[in-house]
This record gives structure tokens, C-alpha cells and sequence, in this order.
């Protein structure tokens, strides 16, 4: 996340895996956030184990957000 987004030292990633409870969802979902010192936190969250997320995954999750961002 920190390469493919260009963040800073001073950024804080976090990255959590959860059980989802929701129906139909997974059994596990991973969560990560981006917390810069100064601005906007930013969050995703991806249907799958922390252990089996790929880049191409938080590529694609990173382009679905921006083009969601796009239409608003």
C-alpha cells in the first residue's frame, strides 16, 4: 500500500483482519486503512485473508475507489 499509493514515512498503514459476520460474505475479510498526519483517513476493504491479497488485488481495489471518487 505505502508504494502504490506514494506515502510517506510519516503515514500510518494499517492493515486488520477480521471475521466478516455480514451474510454472504466471506468468513474473513481484511481491512486497511491509511492514516496521514495531515488529511483524510482512507479505508478499504477487501473480501479475502490478509495472507492471500495480492498487489494486483489492492491495484484493483485502489482503481475501483478512484473511479467511484470520479462519479460522485
Amino acid at each position: 500500500m505505502r508504494r502504490l499509493l506514494g506515502l510517506d514515512e510519516d503515514t500510518a498503514v494499517m492493515i486488520r483482519q477480521l471475521a466478516c459476520t455480514e451474510p454472504g460474505c466471506p468468513p474473513m475479510e481484511t481491512v486497511v486503512a491509511v492514516l496521514p498526519m495531515d488529511g483524510a483517513a482512507r479505508r478499504w476493504t477487501l473480501h479475502a485473508p490478509a495472507d492471500r491479497i495480492t498487489e494486483a488485488d489492492l491495484r484493483r481495489v485502489l482503481l475501483a475507489t478512484d473511479q467511484d471518487q470520479q462519479h460522485d
